[in-house]
């Protein structure tokens, strides 16, 4: 148990995957307002996505985590809902634990965030076979043919979401959030690519690079989180820094690449 929740963290991370269509913003949204088509190709029921972990961040013990991501429920306005499912062994909770640094932790220090990471994403865990343990996750995410938006923050809330990009933002941007236990997030958009510039498998594609910081509180994993989207094909990568400095790094697989 002590060695699952960094993993845990880790896959939750990948396992919101979203994409849409560009289109123009409504000009009377506040920064936590989307509009626009929810029902696209990307987001239809039983589509599902594939995720790859930098080797150069985890290593090769990584390589046997497998992953199911789908889409099981739409809304017309855009709410998804995502069933994750991840399956992973002793060699990649130990391998990570030791990466991050944390295996000197007390196991019950660890039980007790593990237990509040799994109700903040409505997760469940399944250790009982310890060569194929299993994180199964459902995830709702607002994903309009003008952008994505995530209710992860707001613990399931749909009255308040939380804003990672919207398409035709501009560099500087800012999109604010507050938890219920007064950590204040930060997201800003840094960059948007006017050539493809992206890998993602065998293509190159635009993104807008979104950048999330802790303003207040603290982020027990990481440093700082990057969001990487597609105008057409939504999350395609993320990218941060751990809190010992190294780096991290995830690619996205939209099902309509």
């Amino acid at each position: 148990m002590k060695r699952v929740l960094n993993l845990v963290m880790i896959a939750l991370l990948a396992g919101v995957p979203m994409g849409c269509d560009l289109l123009e913003s409504d000009p009377e949204e506040g920064p936590n307002d989307l509009s626009g088509n929810g029902s696209i190709e990307l987001t239809e029921v039983g589509n599902d996505w594939g995720v790859s972990f930098n080797w150069d961040s985890f290593g090769p013990a990584f390589q046997n985590v497998q992953e199911d991501i789908k889409v099981t429920a739409r809304t017309p306005d855009g709410v998804c809902t995502f069933e994750a499912t991840f399956t992973f062994d002793t060699v990649a909770t130990l391998a990570l634990d030791t990466l991050l640094g944390t295996h000197t932790l007390p196991t019950e220090a660890k039980r007790m965030v593990l237990d509040a990471m799994l109700a903040k994403y409505g997760a469940s865990i399944d250790t009982t076979d310890k060569d194929s343990m299993k994180l199964h996750a459902v995830i709702k995410a607002k994903i309009t043919d003008k952008g994505i938006q995530e209710y992860i923050n707001s613990g399931g809330d749909l009255k308040k979401p939380f804003t990672i990009v919207k398409y035709d933002a501009s560099v500087n941007d800012v999109y604010e959030f507050t938890r219920t236990d007064g950590t204040k997030l930060r997201r800003t958009v840094m960059s948007k690519s006017t050539t493809d510039d992206f890998p993602v498998g065998f293509w190159y594609l635009k993104v807008i690079k979104v950048k999330e910081t802790t303003v207040s509180g603290d982020n027990p994993l990481l440093d700082e989180l990057w969001y990487i989207t597609n105008h057409k094909f939504g999350l395609v990568g993320l990218e941060g820094r751990l809190k010992d400095g190294k780096p991290l790094k995830i690619t996205v697989f939209p099902p309509t690449l």
